[in-house]
């Protein structure tokens, strides 16, 4: 069938489903144009026995079949949406099936196929496992190893496709983006960074309406292969663009998508040669506590100040706004022993002197880089300052330039608020900290033009 024919229906049926139902089941289809883009970049052999077992409207299937594949399956729970396509699509190899609660064995027959696949494709449901979204099977060991792997469908739907695909066999899914390095997730990517092959990522940002996060095509195969590099993409203008090959066994446990070889020779560096924010501040870091109708909230923090109280002279504490945008980088001021509410985030130190000299370094550019960048594995949606990415921050108490900092960082705090000195002295404290990092011209010079082209103006003395 031609692919805006079918891309049309695709659409009509969907327009039947209400968001609600989508959002609470984790349906989202991928766009014909989307499943025709992956299916020509994983250039499969065209032999390929291919099954996508969380099918949907057949969208896979149908571009495998439009680009001349022939040995092609498609499974769904959704037994509307398996009629449909068998009534509207030319393929006979549809099933009504959940996937996720029977067994690679039973979905195999169903098919009449004699052994596993060569490639598991598609875009399977993610949304959390709850009283309200169940995997209907007793298999207590499946069940166990999804809940101990962050307990969500896509998590379900990768385990159950390593039954399905052949040992040397491709499985390639449209998955969040987060799978990559939120800790819940933990076990089973450690478990596909130590027995999988990572053939490709490909970032392709926020690609579906109404889902919240971003997602990645993730390609592997079902074996592994030693001294494997991971090839990292980027969707861009219909587009699969390669950035750079990474190494697998550099990864331990989070899959950080570097954006070309400066970002890997950079984050290389900064890992090699410091300490962590962790070892340094040890004291309490986390959201604000209090309740009081005076306590500073997110919205009365301004860089370096507050909008309407003093910045205080001792104490031991800093506030940052806990909502991030990469626009506006860390906003953060110098709170001594004032009172937070729970949209900042609160860090403490002993020592007056080093909650100002790491607040300098919060709101240079090349802690804005690292965080956007390795932190925040370089999402370009809204996150979060919390603990477990604050602490992951390279940090150096340099002797010589310490209380160089704090001076600047003083100064700051009583300049007019984002007046030309302000602007002047804040590129000082920039080009202090790259001296503290051993940050060479040309990575200053990278670093400076990619946080300005990510940067809003207001923020940039330019």
């Amino acid at each position: 069938m031609e692919l805006n024919k079918y891309n049309l229906i695709s659409k009509n049926y969907e327009k039947f489903l209400d968001l609600e139902y989508k959002k609470k089941k984790g349906i989202f289809y991928t766009d014909i144009e989307l499943a025709d883009k992956i299916i020509d970049f994983l250039n499969l052999p065209k032999d390929s026995i291919i099954l996508d077992p969380c099918c949907g409207m057949g969208n896979f299937l149908v571009a495998a079949k439009n680009q001349g594949y022939q040995k092609i399956y498609g499974a769904d729970i959704d037994k509307q949406a398996i009629s449909i396509s068998k009534k509207n699509i030319d393929l006979a190899k549809l099933e009504n099936i959940d996937t996720l609660a029977n067994g690679a064995d039973y979905i195999l027959n169903k098919f009449k196929l004699t052994e596993s696949v060569d490639v598991i494709i598609g875009n399977p449901p993610y949304v959390p496992i709850s009283k309200d979204i169940i995997i209907d099977t007793s298999d207590y060991l499946f069940l166990r190893d999804v809940k101990e792997s962050g307990s969500n469908l896509f998590i379900a739907a990768l385990y159950r496709a390593f039954d399905l695909a052949k040992e040397n066999g491709i499985i390639s899914y449209v998955i969040p983006k987060n799978f990559l390095h939120i800790s819940s997730y933990k076990i089973l990517r450690k478990m596909i960074l130590n027995k999988k092959q990572i053939v490709s990522i490909v970032d392709i940002g926020k690609k579906f309406k109404n889902v919240r996060g971003e997602q990645i095509i993730i390609t592997l195969r079902n074996k592994f292969v030693k001294d494997n590099n991971i090839s990292i993409y980027e969707y861009k203008n219909n587009e699969i663009i390669k950035k750079l090959e990474v190494p697998q066994n550099f990864y331990k446990d989070e899959i950080l998508l570097f954006g070309n070889e400066e970002d890997f020779s950079i984050f290389k560096k900064l890992e090699g040669a410091y300490q962590k924010f962790s070892d340094i501040c040890t004291g309490y870091v986390g959201r604000g506590r209090s309740k009081s109708d005076t306590a500073i909230t997110g919205k009365d923090i301004r860089k370096f100040s507050f909008k309407n109280v003093e910045v205080p002279k001792k104490g031991n504490k800093v506030f940052i706004q806990n909502i991030y945008s990469a626009e506006a980088g860390i906003i953060a001021s110098f709170a001594g022993e004032l009172e937070a509410a729970e949209t900042v985030t609160v860090f403490t130190d002993g020592d007056e002197k080093m909650c100002r000299y790491i607040l300098g370094f919060l709101h240079s550019r090349l802690c804005n880089y690292y965080l956007l960048k390795f932190c925040f594995n370089n999402s370009k949606l809204t996150m979060h300052t919390d603990a477990k990415y604050l602490k992951k921050l390279p940090l150096v108490k340099d002797s010589k330039t310490f209380l160089k900092v704090i001076s600047i960082v003083k100064s700051l705090e009583k300049i007019d608020y984002m007046s030309e000195e302000w602007f002047e002295m804040l590129e000082s404290l920039n080009n202090l900290i790259y001296k503290i990092y051993d940050i060479d011209e040309n990575e200053k010079n990278y670093i400076d033009f990619q946080m300005k082209s990510i940067q809003s103006k207001r923020w940039t003395s330019d």
